[in-house]
């Protein structure tokens, strides 16, 4: 059972997470043109940090554990040249939608470890 102060801080990130997703999105629907801004991918490189921390801090272990999947990836493709194609927008838009469904379920009523494990494997 969450206390009211955990419920509020966790309305709080579910808020945030929302969006950093909606800014993740857009770059990963124009990724290439986002990959040849450094700016742009840094910024999705600090979407998906933001949204790890956040989860890290309120033990939502699924939730982090992706984001930091994703923020690796973003780091990857600042610092090396690979080239953008529809699998690759596809395999990044798959893990957003992943993180999108956890964080639904939490915003209706929390997930719980089951749940947790099983949208992981």
């Amino acid at each position: 059972m969450q206390t009211e102060q955990t419920q509020k801080v966790m309305g709080y990130f579910i808020e945030e997470a929302k969006d950093h997703f909606n800014t993740i999105e857009h770059g990963i629907l124009n990724l290439a043109n986002t990959i040849a801004d450094r700016e742009l991918l840094s910024e999705l490189f600090r979407a998906a940090h933001s949204v790890k921390g956040g989860a890290a801090m309120l033990g939502i272990n699924s939730v982090r554990n992706i984001a930091h999947r994703l923020e690796d990836s973003f780091k990857i493709l600042r610092e090396t040249s690979i080239e953008v194609d529809n699998k690759l927008e596809s395999l990044f838009l798959n893990v957003l939608d992943t993180l999108q469904d956890l964080l639904e379920q939490l915003s209706n009523s929390g997930l719980t470890e089951k749940e947790e494990k099983t949208q992981l494997e």
